[in-house]
């Protein structure tokens, strides 16, 4: 099995073989692409998709606060 994991800006840039239509993203699921950090995906030895993540950026208001009540 392969894993790979591509930020949005390679797989725009170096049309990647992402099995994942970025367009899916915000129209079938409305998650803003913007929010997106990366996509990881796993593949078989004979090609077939095993797993597909979509791994978001950590949310800056939510680290700040964990910050300040340290």
């Amino acid at each position: 099995m392969k894993q790979v994991t591509k930020t949005i800006d390679e797989i725009l840039n170096n049309d990647s073989d992402c099995p994942l239509p970025l367009e899916v993203i915000p129209n079938n699921m409305g998650i803003n692409l913007c929010s997106v950090e990366s996509l990881t995906w796993v593949r078989q030895n004979d090609g077939q998709l095993a797993a597909l993540a979509i791994n978001f950026k950590p949310d800056p208001k939510e680290n700040a606060e964990v910050s300040r009540s340290r």
